[in-house]
């Protein structure tokens, strides 16, 4: 029963937060917020936009979904998911995708991380603590996307298995950021690899180098 409202209830105090913002006089609209929910919390991320009223408080500017659980909003419950219409734009980073995480893609652009369901270096004695490295390290993705100097750079492949089997040839333009920096016009699904241990980046391929520096200079402000 708790599982049940608590969401609910923890959205409807971040929209109220938001409603206070939207009205104070030096406040900000809804739609030049970013909300940032891991597991449960991206969900709860998508709730928050149900209690905003679209007149007085906008709409929600983006929402990054950090693997999104499946344990809570599964059968009944998955028209509560975080989805496109809950902000301008949803982006969501898969990494634990169809054990912990939902496998999706749900958001505006879907990112998932070294295939989106199995992380390096997440390897341990006990099946439990493996699955939840995997569930867990979405976090410090993100984080290091926020100050890295290479970059997370993703890019689409026709299947699953051809990213797995390096079996992708993209073209330089499909290329884009993952993590804070992302492209908001990116739009379907993206794979990216990562090194095991930080930094996690590996930086765009050698050819675009030169490139895709200067725009994650220029996105880093």
């Amino acid at each position: 029963m708790q599982m049940e409202w608590a969401p609910r209830f923890c959205a409807k105090c971040i929209a109220q937060l938001i409603h206070y913002l939207t009205q104070h006089p030096r406040g900000v609209r809804a739609d030049d917020l970013h909300v940032i929910g891991y597991s449960v919390g991206a969900h709860i991320g998508g709730l928050v936009s149900n209690y905003l009223d679209p007149v007085k408080d906008g709409k929600l500017g983006r929402i990054t979904g950090l693997d999104p659980t499946i344990v809570f909003y599964m059968g009944q419950n998955s028209s509560r998911d975080l989805d496109t219409s809950d902000a301008h734009f949803v982006d969501i980073l898969h990494t634990g995708a169809g054990i912990l995480g939902q496998w999706g893609p749900n958001g505006h652009a879907d990112f998932y991380v070294n295939g989106g369901s199995s992380q390096p270096g997440c390897a341990s004695d006990t099946i439990f603590k493996t699955l939840a490295c995997d569930h867990t390290k979405v976090t410090p993705y993100f984080i290091e996307s926020i100050v890295t100097k290479r970059g997370f750079w993703a890019h689409p492949c026709p299947t699953l298995f051809s990213f797995m089997i390096g079996w992708c040839t993209p073209e330089d333009r499909e290329y884009v950021l993952m993590g804070e920096h992302v492209n908001h016009e990116a739009r379907g699904v993206y794979y990216v690899k990562t090194n095991p241990t930080p930094p996690y980046s590996q930086g765009p391929p050698e050819h675009l180098k030169r490139k895709a520096l200067q725009i994650l200079k220029k996105r880093m402000g």
